[in-house]
């Protein structure tokens, strides 16, 4: 029986096709026969409620704007999975107004011009609720977020998240100090106040966040979560105001920060030291000194008309109290089993090893590189009108190119087209790359090429231009240790500072098919021949490559579960709350990923539980380097009516349902124990790390055993 969702008491009048099926949320087209009048659906879906025996009718209007109208229609029909549509012609356009009944109306449909174009629009708000891209954080940032409660601490603990405010008890008026919006490369960010009301959102909160760090003499620095580069200075030339300012990265002038002593018995924070924050410009290895004239020592925190200063009467100075975190962001017990505590080691040294210049705009490397048939595709960096219509163009001809050939796509071209444009819109939110100011897109570009080998056959690839960094704040500063291949894992430096990271990465389109056992593909190395045991069983885990396997939304790379000691990262303590790291110890460059973040960090992850709402599968997360396209986790129960819940997940972490195609998803492996640890935690798998797709006839195959020439490598890409 096929279940069908609807809002009760819904009555909407559409203005037209598009905004009806808008309203109704979805219905999963997949061919309609113009000849026949006949449309094969796979699924309905509306709202959060689930009906049985619900009819679904098309009702054709011969007129427009009166009382006369001729009906006729057909019941869906579950077990033939058709609806007819009557074609009802009035001149040029052809009309039809939606009905959805459960006894009544519920919502009634409109009109649009010609059936082509009918079926476009539903073809398209259906499969923009079942391939759509996981939201950007910017996007998240203003998404509605109210705290179910605000706990008072009564001290500070060393890297734990505090909120000050000047109200020993919350409410709407209690001022909380944040990191200011407008970031100044002399000044900083201002340090002001702000409050929480009913409009609050996650920046709302976000931005009052403080990571508190304990010196050797029990005083605290303050560093902020959103912008995680920053950490609370003095201004002594502009009144003693307190700014956030550069601490960790590339700053043109000298910064620093101040540390604190809390009271709890009269809740003042006073300042005592202030260190000056420089960095070699070779080795971009950092140092602070102290600075032994700092005027405002011993003074005391002050709110002011906004904003916050230090001044030396502590009658004056504004009573300050601490609040814990509203939001769980710091490593959960899963990514730390052994419960490892936290590493002293030195933070790595940032690195510099790109300028973005060097590759974006029409003098840059990509578009000089660019055959001249494909340069509209990445003619403007980002999210852009005409490079989209570039792209879809490509998409078209490499659907029909391959058709002609006998061959196929493996996806239906929305997803490839709905991750491009998610690519594209993902811009640096926080300020926490040491090399790349917020707003910079992380994917400037994304392109599609079609070219033929010597024999004549056709391989198209999607091109990624990616500068691999979180658009949010990556919290590598929580990552309790350095990865376990390093040369001295007990004195290694950790990677705790992100830099560029400039990726071309190219995703086979073509539908190559899908192993069954997972060596088929043919690899010139893997995390097994590379161990301490290659005669070892070949497993999805260790037959992977030792480096990347895939590009995520979000702009980062994606890695094997396992580690090169055939150990998962997680339970080794080396990742940061995301799942991610800097690896081996190394500066420079940015985080890969090794586990999916979704259950540790609610609400601020490269997809969350507010990308699931009125969808009918996943969000679409990432794809990995053979062509198959990474979907997030069904989350127990709640998605129990999403497209393809009850089909099972194969031992890769995918499945086939409707006219999706083979795809991965996100999953969990419960009660797993590696060498890495004793202690049974749960696995939260991005992809086990084995390639699914078949690689073998992928030409230029970064991980296949014979070699391919630079010359012919880039005529895959760049078309020439």
């Amino acid at each position: 029986m096929k279940f069908i969702k609807l809002i009760p008491g819904l009555r909407t009048v559409c203005l037209s096709l598009v905004v009806c099926f808008v309203t109704i949320k979805a219905w999963a087209a997949d061919t309609y026969d113009a000849a026949t009048s006949v449309l094969t659906v796979s699924s309905v879906a509306v709202g959060d409620i689930l009906y049985t025996d619900v009819r679904v009718i098309v009702r054709s209007v011969e007129s427009v704007g009166t009382s006369s109208v001729t009906d006729s229609y057909d019941t869906y029909s579950s077990s033939k999975n058709q609806l007819t549509i009557p074609v009802v012609s009035v001149g040029s356009s052809v009309y039809y107004n939606v009905v959805i009944t459960l006894g009544k109306v519920l919502s009634v449909g409109g009109s649009c011009f010609g059936v082509s174009t009918c079926y476009a629009a539903l073809k398209t708000s259906s499969t923009n609720l079942q391939y759509y891209p996981a939201a950007t954080f910017a996007t998240v940032l203003n998404r509605s977020y109210i705290a179910s409660s605000l706990v008072r601490a009564s001290s500070l603990t060393n890297r734990s998240r505090y909120m000050l405010s000047d109200s020993s008890s919350f409410s709407s008026s209690s001022k909380f100090l944040s990191i200011g919006s407008t970031f100044d490369a002399t000044t900083g960010y201002t340090a002001e106040s702000g409050i929480i009301n009913n409009s609050s959102t996650y920046n709302t909160y976000l931005s009052k966040l403080l990571l508190a760090v304990a010196d050797t003499n029990g005083n605290f620095r303050f560093d902020s979560h959103l912008h995680q580069n920053n950490s609370l200075d003095c201004d002594t030339s502009d009144s003693n105001k307190l700014k956030f300012r550069n601490n960790f990265g590339k700053a043109s002038v000298t910064y620093g920060y101040v540390t604190f002593s809390y009271n709890s018995i009269n809740n003042l924070l006073q300042a005592k030291k202030r260190y000056l924050y420089t960095y070699d410009k070779t080795t971009y290895a950092a140092t602070y000194t102290e600075e032994t004239s700092f005027g405002a020592s011993g003074y005391y925190l002050k709110e002011v008309n906004g904003s916050f200063q230090l001044v030396a009467d502590a009658t004056s100075a504004t009573k300050i109290y601490l609040y814990n975190s509203p939001i769980s962001l710091g490593i959960p017990s899963d990514f730390n089993p052994s419960n490892i505590a936290y590493a002293t080691n030195p933070a790595a040294a940032f690195g510099v090893n790109y300028l973005t210049a060097n590759y974006e705009g029409l003098d840059g490397i990509i578009y000089r590189k660019m055959a001249s048939k494909m340069q509209a595709q990445v003619a403007s960096v980002g999210t852009n009108a005409e490079t989209k219509t570039a792209a879809d163009a490509m998409l078209a001809s490499i659907k029909s190119t391959l058709a002609s050939k006998g061959e196929s796509i493996r996806y239906d071209t929305a997803v490839y087209s709905a991750f491009r444009d998610g690519l594209l819109a993902t811009v640096l939110a926080s300020d926490s790359v040491a090399d790349l100011n917020p707003g910079k897109n992380l994917v400037p570009y994304v392109w599609f090429s079609n070219e033929q080998d010597t024999s004549g056959n056709y391989h198209p690839f999607m091109v990624i231009v990616t500068y691999a960094n979180h658009p949010f704040p990556h919290s590598l500063v929580d990552t309790v240790y350095p990865p376990s291949v390093g040369l001295n894992r007990e004195t290694d430096p950790v990677g705790r500072f992100p830099s560029i990271g400039v990726g071309i990465k190219k995703i086979p389109m073509k539908d190559y098919g899908i192993v069954t056992a997972v060596t088929e593909n043919i690899m010139k190395s893997t995390l097994l021949s590379g161990s301490k045991t290659p005669t070892a069983t070949a497993t999805v885990y260790n037959y992977a490559s030792g480096g990347e396997t895939g590009v995520l939304i979000d702009s980062t790379i994606l890695f094997p579960v396992y580690n090169n000691n055939l150990a998962s990262s997680q339970s080794l303590a080396e990742l940061s709350p995301w799942g991610c790291h800097i690896g081996s110890g190394a500066g420079g460059g940015g985080p890969h990923c090794h586990a999916d973040g979704f259950d540790t960090s609610p609400g601020t992850y490269l997809y969350n539980s507010e990308d699931y709402i009125g969808k009918t599968h996943p969000p679409l997360i990432g794809f990995t380097y053979d062509g198959l396209a990474l979907f997030g986790k069904y989350r127990p129960i709640t998605d129990a009516a999403m497209l393809g819940y009850s089909t099972a997940l194969d031992g890769f972490g995918g499945h086939i349902h409707g006219d999706v195609g083979y795809h991965m998803h996100a999953h969990t492996v419960e009660n797993y124990v590696d060498s890495g640890t004793s202690v049974p935690h749960t696995l939260h798998v991005l992809t086990k790390g084995a390639f699914i797709g078949k690689t073998n006839d992928v030409p230029c195959f970064d991980w296949a055993t014979t070699a391919c020439s630079s010359a012919t490598s880039d005529r895959y890409i760049y078309g020439k």
